[in-house]
């Protein structure tokens, strides 16, 4: 009998460990995952509500813009179309209120709102006095003209400024941003620039040379805007529509607009008279603009699709997550409910039936059950080793989770975690250091060879970095073309020479397509260097550095020491 209460208490107590075990392995994990999960979805949401804030903002500019034009055309109205600008003048002014008020008070609170409906109050009143009058003196139609633009002008100058500091979106989609706010600029810049020429053209009298001046610097604001424009981004605004009609509205402005500012410009310097009166100008420039305001729906409606088709995604994860947790959960407890009652309470009893018989019984039936619960001992080592297995294989999982399938790097959640255990190791006097690598002309690459020879181009870079990179080095794909490698180091001459031997790996690296080709590639790398506690800046600073390299030429290095060259 001593023989059976031997086995029957270190048995129940590994029963109860395993229990144990069981209950915290699954909260630890299900609390983890579904943490990570929900932190993803919530990013996700954010963005596209943080794109959705700055995509109004771009709407007041437009609408703002676009009423300028208006009230030009009301000023310099004739008789017969007198009563078709002033309707459109309204309609316009309609538009514009309805705009501001949905412009979140983050962006433009309630004084900020008032100042700018002040500054456009004044100058509607300024254009609807001169209109209502005589309409004979050309300084009162100027000034009328200046107002218009003073109130536009406050909402560029206050509100754009705001924006920059309000949208705090992940790092890559910094040229997203960019086309954005280069959208808006533009429109305003070639708005701005018919108006240079109205009181001019009313008079008659060539351009002075101040006005000149400041349509010479129209000139170069808007061909740096269509420059911006052209910049290819890892988003869904860039896409082949897009910049079809990006280019039909480029051509339509160049053929009609621009063409007849500089045809009006020529006539100015040679003394000569104008060709068009400033009604006609007012009509012709303003339908030179029409398709800006196509450009910027299709704009918002590509990056709306790929934040949503984010959100989706991360959604997806999250449900996905919360799934697998539940029915590991469920499949936890009913495992400890069915050893509760099917092997723990047959032992208690056996254990009250033995001690009620006596120690020397040895006759009794309890003994015929030793052997039993030997072979229930070796089934729960059996059920111990598996436990085991599930946990590896749980920790397998969590790790798949942080890899990007397609290049066998970190993806960007495993780009995080992993940078905070790094950081964790080292002390914040130790210099970080985030080198940022994209890819040359990737867009070509999947245009002429198709994008099964862009992934392979993606999985073969992947596979050099990582082959390059240091055992303490991380590796990541953190979005479309780009990749990151961060490590610490206090030398800045072996962090040079390292990002050097990455950048003359990429030159280095041949990709063989399935008809045989072979791609050859050039990257673009952007380091910084911060301690531990500077993370947010140096990413920025890392991204700003990149940017550099592609906007001077790429297959470059920026960012540290002497490096800036090719």
């Amino acid at each position: 009998m001593k023989t059976l209460l031997a086995i029957n208490s270190p048995l129940i107590k590994k029963i109860a460990t395993f229990s144990f075990l069981i209950v915290c392995l699954a909260s630890v994990l299900s609390w983890g995952l579904i943490k990570d999960a929900y932190e993803h979805y919530s990013q996700a949401q954010n963005n596209i509500e943080q794109f959705s804030d700055f995509y109004r903002v771009l709407d007041v500019s437009n609408k703002l813009a676009e009423e300028r034009g208006y009230a030009n055309q009301l000023i310099f109205a004739t008789v017969g179309s007198m009563a078709h600008a002033k309707a459109a003048f309204i309609k316009s002014q309609m538009e514009t209120d309805e705009a501001l008020t949905k412009v979140p008070q983050d962006i433009l609170s309630s004084a900020l709102l008032q100042n700018t409906l002040s500054h456009l109050i004044r100058g509607r009143e300024e254009v609807d006095i001169y209109a209502a009058g005589p309409r004979t003196d050309p300084h009162e139609a100027r000034k009328a003209v200046d107002m218009m633009m003073e109130s536009t002008e406050y909402f560029h100058n206050v509100l754009f400024v705001k924006t920059e500091s309000f949208i705090k979106m992940e790092p890559t989609a910094f040229s997203a941003i960019l086309q954005g706010q280069a959208l808006g600029e533009l429109r305003n810049s070639t708005g701005k620039l018919g108006s240079y020429f109205l009181y001019y053209l009313n008079t008659g009298t060539p351009l002075s040379e101040s006005q000149l001046e400041k349509i010479s610097r129209a000139w170069q604001q808007i061909e740096t805007q269509w420059w911006l424009l052209g910049i290819p981004t890892s988003y869904s605004s860039d896409t082949d529509s897009f910049r079809t009609l990006m280019l039909k509205t480029r051509h339509d402005f160049q053929n009609k607009g621009a063409a007849l500012i500089r045809h009006l410009q020529t006539q100015s310097e040679n003394r000569e008279s104008y060709s068009v009166s400033v009604s006609e100008f007012t009509v012709r420039y303003q339908d030179s603009l029409n398709t800006f305001n196509d450009m910027l729906q299709m704009y918002l409606f590509n990056v709306h699709q790929y934040y949503g088709k984010v959100k989706n995604q991360a959604l997806e994860h999250f449900v996905l997550t919360l799934i697998i947790l539940f029915t590991i959960y469920s499949l936890a407890i009913i495992g400890i409910l069915y050893i509760h009652f099917n092997v723990v309470k047959p032992l208690l009893k056996l254990n009250v039936r033995a001690k009620s018989m006596g120690e020397d019984d040895v006759s009794s039936p309890a003994y015929q059950e030793v052997c039993e619960i030997k072979a229930l001992q070796s089934s729960l080592d059996k059920l111990e080793e598996h436990i085991d297995e599930n946990r590896i294989l749980s920790d397998e999982l969590k790790k798949l989770t942080e890899i990007d399938a397609l290049t066998g790097v970190l993806n960007r959640r495993g780009f995080e975690l992993q940078r905070e255990k790094l950081l964790a190791t080292v002390s914040a006097d130790t210099p970080v250091w985030l080198v940022l690598i994209d890819i040359d002309h990737f867009k070509r690459i999947n245009d002429t060879w198709g994008h099964p020879a862009g992934d392979k181009v993606l999985a073969s870079l992947g596979d050099t970095l990582n082959h390059v990179a240091l055992p303490n080095w991380m590796v990541a794909r953190i979005g479309g073309e780009e990749f990151a490698v961060m490590f610490s180091s206090d030398s800045q001459q072996d962090v040079l020479n390292s990002v050097r031997r990455l950048q003359m790996a990429c030159r280095n690296l041949r990709v063989m397509t399935d008809n045989g080709e072979v791609i050859r590639l050039t990257a673009s790398f952007g380091v910084a260097k911060g301690l531990p506690a500077d993370q947010d800046r140096m990413m920025s600073d890392a991204d700003q550095a990149l940017y550099q390299s592609k906007k001077t030429g790429r297959d470059k290095i920026t960012g540290i020491g002497d490096a800036e060259s090719h």
